[in-house]
């Protein structure tokens, strides 16, 4: 498909000349060399899907139509997505033009939104093509599935242009960042970002019939061995912003691709962990969360990213 893209604003593609689009800022020259994220500045994307494993009001009817990015800043060593964030072994690369394509593909096919998965690393590829398509009045939500660890500079250049944030709250715990990231500044930078976000965005809409168009879910994967961490941040979160925000609480952790430098993480998610953090939500009074059935004695939740096919374990 030919277009011709009217740039709103500067090019967004200089942004990769200096990268500071992850809290990292490494400043790299994407152009030249590789950045914290391991990818340069051509866009490169691991599968596009329609994708029934997301939350009800995410991946409801045909599935959220959704981009999975290579690369990622954060670099977590229990990544669950590890065949596209870290050890890449299937990409293919687009320009903004052709991302417009996969976009409008999946409008073609039933999308219901247009989900970017680990968007931090490629956001001045991904916002041209919004502006874009908002410009030629494509209505599809857009949504922006990131780690938590955002900028407030990253959010300010992405808060007007994207509708949903599904953001992750991994730490709330300088330690257990530590010990599962080697990065001590997540929980402060997570927070941040979600205070950004909720005062901009405010919490998740879902109407009548279960469906998300705008607005912030927030997303905790409960880890072995730090049942205390997931409990701060439930609690945190109850004292920010109340009882009546939307959570989604993930059981879905599995060692299959932990770094085996870290022994802790050699480890599945207790039944009774998973169960005690739920139960809090209730006597808090949370009234908008999302679980999951645990299964800790296979990787259903993990997908297949070299098979065409849908996910659908919620």
């Amino acid at each position: 498909m030919k277009i011709k893209i009217i740039y709103p604003v500067e090019n967004m593609i200089e942004l990769y000349k200096k990268c500071q689009l992850c809290p990292i800022n490494c400043n790299i020259d994407r152009s030249l060399s590789k950045g914290r994220c391991q990818e340069s500045d051509v866009l490169s994307i691991a599968n596009v899907m329609l994708h029934n494993g997301e939350e009800p009001c995410i991946s409801y009817g045909n599935g959220s139509g959704t981009i999975f990015f290579t690369g990622c800043g954060l670099r977590c060593p229990f990544c669950q997505n590890m065949e596209i964030s870290q050890s890449v072994t299937r990409r293919k690369y687009y320009s903004t033009e052709q991302l417009i394509d996969v976009i409008l593909k999946l409008e073609e096919l039933g999308a219901v939104n247009i989900n970017f998965v680990t968007p931090d690393h490629f956001m001045p590829h991904i916002i041209e093509a919004v502006r874009y398509l908002k410009s030629q009045g494509f209505t599809l939500p857009f949504i922006y599935n990131c780690s938590g660890y955002q900028s407030i500079s990253h959010l300010e250049q992405v808060i007007d242009d994207i509708d949903i944030f599904l953001i992750d709250y991994k730490f709330a715990d300088k330690n257990a960042s530590d010990m599962c990231l080697k990065v001590t500044d997540y929980p402060a930078v997570a927070q941040k970002a979600i205070n950004f976000l909720m005062r901009n965005k405010g919490s998740l809409v879902v109407n009548e019939s279960g469906h998300a168009s705008c607005g912030v879910l927030i997303r905790h994967l409960v880890m072995p061995g730090f049942k205390e961490n997931s409990i701060e941040i439930i609690n945190d979160l109850f004292i920010d912003y109340g009882s009546g925000i939307y959570v989604s609480l993930m059981s879905q952790y599995t060692p299959r691709y932990a770094d085996k430098q870290y022994s802790h993480l050699q480890k599945t998610l207790a039944h009774s962990d998973y169960a005690e953090v739920i139960d809090l939500t209730q006597t808090l009074g949370f009234n908008n969360v999302y679980i999951q059935n645990i299964d800790s004695e296979n990787d259903q939740y993990i997908p297949e990213f070299n098979l065409k096919k849908m996910f659908d374990f919620w």
